[in-house]
C-alpha cells in the first residue's frame, strides 16, 4: 500500500512536526515533575527540535544525509537555529489573534486553542523554507 501523500517533501515535513508536538508535550509534562516550567520548557524544545531533526533527516530529506559527523552537528545546530526563528511567527500571530480576541461568547473558552492553529501553520511554513533551502540543501546544488 503507498501513500502518495507521503511522496510530498511538505507533507513529510508537516507529518514529522506533528510528532515533533507529540515529543514536545510528552517531555514538557515529563520534565515538569522534576524541574520549573520554563527550564522544562527549554528542555522539551530542545528534545521536541533534535527529534524533528533526526526524522527530517532520515524521513523527509533522505537523500540529503550523508555526511560526517561534523557536518551532522553543524547541521543539527542549523536546524536548532531555525526552529528557534520559526517560533518568532508562530509566537507573534498567537499574541496578535490572542490580542484580537472575538467577543462572541461561543469563542471566549476556545480561542486560546483556536487561535495557536493560525501560528502553527505559519511556523511550519518558515521552517520549512529554511530547512529546505539551507539546512537540509544539497551542498553540491
Amino acid at each position: 500500500m503507498t501513500f502518495t501523500f507521503l511522496q510530498k517533501t511538505f507533507m513529510r515535513f508537516a507529518l514529522v512536526g506533528s510528532i515533533g508536538f507529540l515529543v514536545d508535550l510528552g517531555s514538557m509534562l515529563l520534565l515538569s515533575i522534576w524541574l520549573p516550567p520554563i527550564t522544562a520548557r527549554i528542555g522539551s524544545f530542545w528534545l521536541a527540535a533534535s527529534s524533528n531533526w533526526l526524522w527530517n533527516r532520515r524521513f523527509t530529506f533522505q537523500a540529503q544525509t550523508s555526511m560526517q559527523r561534523s557536518q551532522q552537528l553543524r547541521q543539527w545546530l542549523h536546524f536548532l537555529f531555525c526552529s528557534t526563528l520559526s517560533f518568532v511567527p508562530n509566537w507573534g500571530c498567537y499574541y496578535l489573534l490572542i490580542k484580537l480576541q472575538p467577543s462572541a461568547s461561543e469563542f471566549v473558552l476556545l480561542w486560546p486553542y483556536l487561535a495557536m492553529i493560525p501560528g502553527i501553520l505559519i511556523g511550519l511554513l518558515f521552517n520549512y523554507s529554511l530547512s529546505r533551502s539551507w539546512v537540509f540543501a544539497n551542498p553540491k546544488a
